[in-house]
């Protein structure tokens, strides 16, 4: 019942950050209550049916909802703190980012300190489910100091965390993850986007954690992972391709003696303004998907509003194959 009541309490402030008898701006960024401050958020359900070697079984789920909260100090620092519940995820209501950004509109150097998703990984997708990188690469949830420049089609990042898999003994920063993107457009019809990150603790992943012990989470040696990514769009054609590895074998854990490595390929197609294509092959080594593929057709409802339809087929390591079909309709506001 207290998991429903902070639910419910927790659409009720979302609905009323949205309503027009409020709002006195609206942005890119969200609704603006008041000068300096803004909202948005994130609403998803989803139905889905899924068949795993013969067994099936359906499903009905307030999938995410997201709340988030800028407020805009001065011309140089704003702070950042975005709630997000996730019925499949922790399946409770936590602090997702809470983060102070110092940049000057004229400068492209930031500083960025609190807690926030580290940048080891692009992760981008036009699919309902995750890539099989996210599954393996986000890392979250981690108190964390950020320097970075962001200007002409180049962004830039070094981020320091005290990641919660150390070395036996130790108790410290011991994290750090690098990142480099560069951006542009040659033509109208013609962008791109390619970038790469480092990590140099890939063991302390949201997904990764939990190859070691819970009461110690200590490790002999921190095994580095790296991501390389790019995006390419000609016309009405979009294609999203992103390579995640470890740098090196696991020395322990469940993984000792595994070197996880994942791939996700993205094709994206404009049918029309409103209706849009994406087709998606994936596979990893050492890790719980070896090959995956599948499509996704959505509708732009609205502006801000999706209807969207997802088939997705996976073979596992394991050797074990599902089928899953997934119905999502999603508003961000």
């Amino acid at each position: 019942m207290n998991l429903f009541l902070k639910s419910t309490a927790f659409i009720c402030i979302a609905l009323l950050s949205s309503s027009s008898l409020f709002a006195v701006e609206e942005s890119g960024q969200g609704t603006a209550l008041v000068k300096g401050l803004s909202f948005s958020g994130l609403l998803e359900v989803e139905g889905a049916y899924q068949d795993a070697d013969g067994e099936s079984s359906s499903d009905l789920s307030l999938a995410t909802i997201e709340l988030g909260v800028e407020a805009k100090a001065t011309d140089w620092l704003s702070a950042r703190t975005t709630l997000l519940y996730e019925q499949h995820g922790d399946d409770r209501i936590l602090v997702d980012e809470a983060s102070m950004k110092m940049k000057r509109d004229d400068s492209p150097f930031f500083v960025k300190a609190g807690r926030f998703t580290q940048s080891f990984g692009n992760f981008a997708t036009g699919m309902i489910s995750d890539p099989t990188t996210l599954e393996l690469g986000e890392t979250k949830h981690h108190a964390s100091l950020q320097t970075g420049y962001e200007g002409g089609g180049v962004s830039a990042s070094l981020t320091l965390f005290k990641g919660d898999l150390q070395k036996a003994g130790k108790d410290e920063i011991n994290t750090f993850v690098g990142a480099l993107a560069i951006a542009g457009e040659a033509s109208e019809r013609f962008a791109y986007e390619i970038g790469g990150s480092y990590c140099s603790n890939m063991g302390d992943t949201d997904t990764l954690q939990d190859d070691f012990e819970m009461a110690h989470f200590t490790t002999a040696d921190y095994v580095g992972g790296y991501s390389l990514f790019s995006r390419f769009r000609f016309g009405s054609v979009e294609v999203r391709s992103e390579y995640l590895a470890a740098a090196k074998r696991f020395v322990d854990g469940e993984r000792l003696g595994l070197k996880p490595a994942t791939y996700n390929v993205e094709a994206g197609y404009d049918l029309a303004e409103s209706l849009h294509l994406a087709l998606r092959y994936a596979g990893a080594e050492d890790f719980n998907v070896e090959k995956q593929y599948g499509a996704t057709l959505a509708c732009d409802l609205s502006e801000k509003a999706t209807l969207a339809l997802e088939y997705l087929h996976n073979s596992n390591d394991d050797g074990s194959n599902s089928d899953a079909v997934t119905v999502q309709l999603a508003m961000g506001f």
